[in-house]
């Protein structure tokens, strides 16, 4: 069951940060101005919305399965007895996790219901009141997440969830952003050449990746020091080794998107329709994408294994 747990929590966490990364990428990124002058990226808008729609159906189902894991681990009962009414009403309306996914689960809902009313309104108008509010809704489902994880559940700091809500919405929108990028890459690739347009894009994206990384920076340092507590607890406890795993995967992370930013994009004032350029930069980031995925597998890890401190 704990390994059902675990690719349950990734599935779940993965598609959480797509959701998010996706309408910020949208909203933020692309911009108003970009998606109304641009048919292209205007295309490009309505593919994103269409992998909200599928993030959202992601959500939903292992949402649910999660909920199934839990119910069972609570109340020790078999997967199969764990459908009884009693079971799931308890678990559901009388614990802190029940009360959260109650939340999570309308949002998802509500989410879904203005997904399909975006991909049907034509006025771009229209279409972006409806990101920036999807936009939002996004950011409370994957930040509601830090309220069932280890920070929200030690009592030795009083803002340990607040901290691991900043860690989750700066990941979320930096490699939750990544396949977005990946889309207008290779989009561009196929459709326009290496404009301004693109360029001004990219430009964005990498600027808003640096801040991400300032607050991941800080969040971390805060998270790992509530939940591991020394040094020395980094070394000889299972928590610890995986978030050293995590560490280091997390600055080979930042040398990609150093390099994107220094060596790859200082070429795109210069560049107009330069596709060796474009294909080392998809290369890059479908690079840092395999790189975040494995991130959040570390991340559903660390959810089932006891903290170093609490040893």
């Amino acid at each position: 069951m704990v390994t059902a747990l675990i690719i349950t929590r990734v599935v779940h966490i993965a598609a959480s940060m797509l959701l998010a990364g996706t309408f910020t990428f949208d909203l933020i990124t692309l911009g108003l101005t970009d998606r109304s002058v641009s048919n292209d990226l205007n295309h490009v808008d309505r593919r994103l919305i269409r992998l909200a729609l599928w993030s959202l159906i992601t959500a939903l189902l292992s949402a649910l399965f999660w909920f199934w894991l839990e119910v069972a681990s609570m109340s020790e009962l078999s997967l199969k007895n764990a459908l009884s009414a009693t079971a799931w009403r308890t678990v559901l309306f009388e614990t802190q996790f029940g009360r959260v996914w109650q939340l999570r689960l309308g949002l998802i809902a509500t989410a879904f219901v203005l997904v399909l009313v975006a991909l049907s309104v034509t006025q771009v108008k229209a279409r972006s009141a409806l990101i920036a509010v999807l936009w939002l809704v996004s950011i409370i489902v994957l930040v509601s997440l830090a309220l069932i994880s280890h920070a929200a559940a030690a009592t030795v700091r009083p803002f340990g969830a607040l901290g691991d809500m900043l860690h989750l919405c700066a990941a979320g929108l930096w490699m939750g952003g990544l396949v977005p990028l990946t889309i207008l890459l290779a989009h561009a690739r196929a459709s326009f050449s290496f404009g301004e347009t693109v360029a001004r894009v990219i430009r964005r994206f990498s600027t808003l990746s640096l801040c991400c990384v300032s607050v991941l920076v800080i969040s971390g340092i805060s998270n790992s020091w509530l939940l591991v507590g020394s040094i020395h607890a980094l070394f000889t406890t299972p928590y610890g080794r995986l978030l050293l795993f995590k560490l280091a995967l997390f600055a080979i992370l930042i040398g990609f998107g150093a390099r994107n930013r220094f060596l790859v994009k200082a070429k795109l004032p210069k560049a107009t329709a330069d596709s060796n350029l474009l294909r080392q930069l998809l290369r890059n980031v479908l690079c840092e994408a395999c790189l975040g995925v494995t991130v959040i597998v570390i991340v559903g890890c660390l959810g089932v294994t006891p903290p170093a401190r609490h040893l």
